[in-house]
Formats: C-alpha cells, structure tokens, sequence
C-alpha cells in the first residue's frame, strides 16, 4: 500500500527506538554496543564497525534533539571503538573488529566514520571528531590505485573496488572540504565520482551495479539503493561547493530513477533492508531541502510510516527484513543494525518535521 503521509511524531519514534537499542544492546562497562539481543553462540562480543558506524550516527541524531540525555552516550561510544583503531599501521584506520583480533580493514566503514564524526563535529564544536576524521581520510585515500583506471578497494584484500567504497569515499572527501583544502578535495572528490560513473553506472537510468572484480574484469550488477544513495549525495554536495549545475540535475536524475526501481510494489517503502535504506531516505531530504520536490519528501515520509506502522515488534525493536510480509508480533532475535538504522531514518525525518 501506499501511505499518505501522515502526521507522525518522528521525534517520538526515533527516541523510542533509540532507547530500545540503549538498554537492550548498550554494554556499560564496555562502552560498546551487542550486535544482537538475544546473542547468538557464535557472535562477537560487540558489533562490526558498520554495526558503529551506524550506531554513532543514530546517537549523533540523537543528541542534535537531546543533548543532555544523549550526548554522554555518545563520548563513551567514542571510547569504546577506540579499541577498533589500529594505529600498528603506516596509515591508521578502524578495523572490522577490536585491532587486537586481527588486520581486517575496510575502507567503507572507514568512510563512514569520516562522515559521522564530521556530523558531530559540526554539531558539538568538539574538535577531536574533526581530527579522527581527517586521519580516516588519509586512510580511505589510500586505497585509491590506478588498477581498471582507478578506483577505491572495499577491502584490504584489494579483489574489488565497489560502489559503496567510492560512493561514500567522495562524500567523505567532500565533507571534509567544508573544514579546508576544499579545492584540492573537490577535485579529488570529482575523480572518484568520475571513474565511478565511467565503470559502474548503468546508462540506462543512472543508477549504479555493486563491484567491478579487479582480477578479471567483471561487473557484479546488483542495484543496492544505498550505492545510488550515496553518488546522488556526491554530485549534491558538488553542487553545494562548486554550483555546478550538472551535478544537481546528475542528483536528481539519481533519485527520479531509484523512486522508480527501488519502491517495493504495496508498500509505498525502497526495498531494501533498513541499513541500506535509511541511507537513500536521507538522501532524499538533503536534496529535497535544496530543491523542495514535493515527492522527495513523500517518498521519505512514505519509508518511516511503513516502519513505524509494519515492522515494530509488539515487544519493542524493528526487524530486519522490509519485504511485504505480515506484521510480526514478536521475535526472539533482534540486531543493533536494523533497529540503529530504524532509529536513524526516524531522526532524519525528524529534523524536517
């Protein structure tokens, strides 16, 4: 079905959801969030650092509308991912898991943290955010070469080099640009967005495949709707800084094809899970707030009702899957990532309400 938009109370949604990710996944001594509740037998003790990222996000969302009430969560998280941070290496980064457990990078989540912690700079003024951010750059950077005429790898391994490392890769640099060397970072932005578009855009609507394999050559052609969330975001935040028209007209053609493909028939909501959609919905408010396209902000309210209204468990959390299936009344298993992703997607739609 398709919602009409409703009058919601996204503020309301989105501190209930992230109260229940608080006390349900928030390990106090640890300063780290559980990737699940129940856990599983074979569970890490903490979540992945996409898990964080995420989770980071939401508490910035979070403190932007209740500072004193989240603002503390959000310096003990810092602490907590401090054990992620390897800093044995010529260029530090975040791994997947604690640094002590292994070497296993990848520069999305990475590029995440660059534009989370850029997000809490610019709110709270707290300059150690603005300086983890500038060194994760100088890691994500690093994994540009010029193997299938360029590119940034997903992954340490360097067997692909995807959308979802070059999407958020040219934001990051681009949101860095708003803090200094904006000529140099608009232009390297420029190439990453370039070669991306040239090796894994569709022609046919604009919107983009998942990897190009480095070895052979292949294009893996899954359509994920954050990967398109995220180039519309990059030829947006062009705009902003270089009042390039063909990157504003680039970003809406963007969303104009995934509102096309990416709505589930029924459900009025993009098809994917919640950590991949709260990522387009929040493209489409920043670039509805430029152009004010009325349906940018529909489609957006349309994927928080279908949340609110079709996914919450009777007994508190949302769950994964955003597929048209019947509401669930309850389920023993719930993760920090659908429901930090839940609550991120209910604080984006609260700061347009």
């Amino acid at each position: 079905m398709e919602y009409l938009n409703r009058a919601m109370d996204w503020n309301r949604l989105a501190n209930e959801a992230t109260h229940w990710c608080l006390q349900t996944l928030w390990d106090r001594e640890a300063k780290r969030f559980r990737p699940a509740s129940p856990m599983a037998p074979k569970d890490v003790p903490w979540d992945f650092m996409w898990g964080n990222g995420v989770a980071f996000s939401m508490l910035v969302g979070a403190t932007r509308f209740a500072s004193p009430v989240f603002r503390p969560y959000l310096d003990r998280f810092w602490d907590g991912m401090e054990g992620y941070w390897d800093l044995d290496k010529p260029v530090p980064a975040y791994d997947a898991f604690l640094s002590k457990s292994g070497d296993d990078k990848y520069f999305d989540d990475n590029e995440w943290m660059v534009l989370t912690f850029v997000e809490a700079y610019e709110l709270t003024r707290n300059i150690r955010y603005l300086v983890r951010a500038e060194e994760v750059l100088r890691y994500v950077l690093s994994g540009w070469d010029d193997k299938r005429g360029g590119g940034i790898y997903w992954r340490e391994d360097r067997k692909s080099k995807n959308t979802c490392s070059n999407g958020p890769g040219a934001v990051a640099v681009l949101v860095l640009a708003r803090h200094g060397k904006s000529k140099e970072r608009v232009e390297w932005a420029r190439r990453i967005i370039n070669w991306t578009r040239k090796t894994l855009q569709d022609p046919s609507d604009g919107l983009y495949w998942d990897n190009i394999n480095i070895s052979t050559g292949a294009v893996e052609k899954t359509k994920w709707t954050y990967n398109s969330a995220l180039m519309l975001r990059a030829h947006l935040a062009l705009w902003q800084l270089t009042q390039s028209k063909a990157d504003l007209d680039e970003a809406v053609r963007i969303a104009e094809s995934s509102e096309r493909v990416f709505v589930a028939p029924g459900t009025g909501a993009f098809r994917d899970e919640a950590n991949f959609t709260h990522l387009l919905v929040e493209a489409y408010l920043l670039l509805w707030r430029e152009t004010k396209l009325p349906w940018l902000k529909a489609r957006a309210e349309a994927n928080g009702e279908y949340a609110a209204f079709q996914l919450k468990y009777i007994d508190g959390g949302y769950r994964t899957s955003w597929k048209k299936d019947p509401p669930v009344e309850q389920n023993p298993r719930k993760t920090l990532m659908a429901n930090a992703s839940t609550a991120r997607l209910f604080w984006c739609l609260a700061q347009i309400s």
